[in-house]
């Protein structure tokens, strides 16, 4: 391997590799200083516990674009902006006990199919969230009660 960053990336590298956090990240750096000082993908597999591929991508991403951090966007939404606003206003007026069934609804109305594991980070990046009922205790109508009482107390002694 060639030397390809300048004294002052190395330092910076360096001085960044000591205050992240996030492992990965970390080790994506390691991979960047290590290949510089001259170890093969192969050595640098080996001591990082990556995959030699993902060594080579890491050092390749850094060289042609400075890239350190692990970007992901996700994927494009299946409904239409239009669609998510009308089945916005429909699950806000609408409870549904299952995410399955908010997912059968889409596919009859729109035609399109969800995992309910992405129906659920949908819901989720909508701000919809999931709040287990609970039981209301009744509200007895206190002369009912008395009138239940005396029926009973009737019942019981006429038999």
């Amino acid at each position: 391997m060639m030397i390809f960053l300048t004294k002052q990336e190395f330092s910076d590298l360096e001085v960044l590799h000591r205050k992240e956090k996030d492992r990965r990240v970390a080790d994506r750096i390691k991979a960047v200083l290590l290949s510089n000082e001259g170890w093969s993908y192969k050595q640098i597999a080996v001591a990082l516990r990556l995959d030699e591929s993902t060594v080579s991508k890491h050092v390749h991403e850094y060289r042609e674009e400075k890239k350190l951090k692990i970007v992901t966007g996700g994927s494009d939404s299946k409904l239409s902006s239009a669609q998510a606003d009308e089945l916005s206003a429909h699950i806000a007026s609408q409870t549904y006990v299952k995410v399955s069934d908010i997912c059968n609804y889409i596919k009859e109305k729109y035609g399109v199919v969800y995992t309910v594991a992405g129906m659920t980070s949908w819901l989720k990046d909508n701000g919809f969230s999931y709040i287990k009922p609970h039981g209301v205790p009744a509200k007895a109508d206190p002369e009912e009660q008395k009138r239940f009482i005396v029926e009973y107390e009737e019942l019981k002694n006429s038999t």
